[in-house]
């Protein structure tokens, strides 16, 4: 069993379009447990004293074309039955800080999925800590992005793509120094196009119930 206040912490770092704050959503509801994006938004705002939208653009200053889209969706898919997170990855260096701090904060006081922000890099050596990376093929993301945003071009959803790839890799490698691609980075590895998403929620949950019961 999890010796005294011990928190189960599940960190999904993911690439864009791989399924991440679905699966992460999915996650909080079945095991009845925090789902943390925006409220470390919140929270950070409340510590800087400045306004949540101005924060939504700082936070992790996006490229033109991602600003755009993320403009376009910051209040989540007009089909989806999720609230997707923000895309954030140019570094900050004083919000960071400030993040970092608030979800050391939130994984004292929850049992929690905390989706990207370099999580698993905040949190990392913490007891009942999981750390997962969802990935999968540029193809597969591409259709997915198409589909869930409705977006008619393929060129523009593969430019997402790619910019969201190369942005958060560069926030992680500056934030952790390592690859955000690493396995080593991580507890748990799952390509979502070859498992699933409904087949990667049932991995993630196994190995949950394993480190409750263990």
């Amino acid at each position: 069993m999890r010796e005294g206040n011990q928190r189960l912490l599940i960190t999904i770092s993911r690439q864009m379009g791989s399924g991440g704050s679905y699966i992460g959503q999915r996650l909080s509801k079945r095991l009845g447990i925090k789902y943390v994006d925006r409220d470390i938004l919140r929270r950070t705002m409340e510590y800087l004293g400045e306004d949540e939208k101005q924060l939504e653009f700082r936070e992790e200053r996006v490229s033109g074309l991602l600003e755009n889209f993320l403009r376009g969706f910051i209040h989540g898919s007009p089909e989806a039955a999720y609230l997707p997170p923000p895309i954030r990855p140019v570094y900050d260096p004083e919000l960071f800080k400030t993040e970092a701090l608030v979800i050391q904060k939130i994984a004292g006081e929850h049992d929690s999925v905390i989706v990207g922000r370099a999580a698993f890099h905040v949190l990392r050596g913490r007891s009942g800590l999981i750390s997962v990376f969802l990935h999968a093929p540029e193809e597969f993301r591409i259709k997915r992005l198409m589909e869930l945003y409705r977006i008619s071009g393929r060129s523009e959803a593969a430019e997402l793509v790619r910019e969201s790839d190369k942005e958060r890799g560069r926030f992680i490698k500056t934030v952790s120094g390592m690859d955000w691609n690493n396995s080593l980075c991580y507890h748990l590895c799952i390509d979502t196009a070859f498992a699933g998403l409904d087949a990667a929620e049932e991995i993630i949950t196994t190995l949950v119930e394993k480190v409750r019961g263990a």
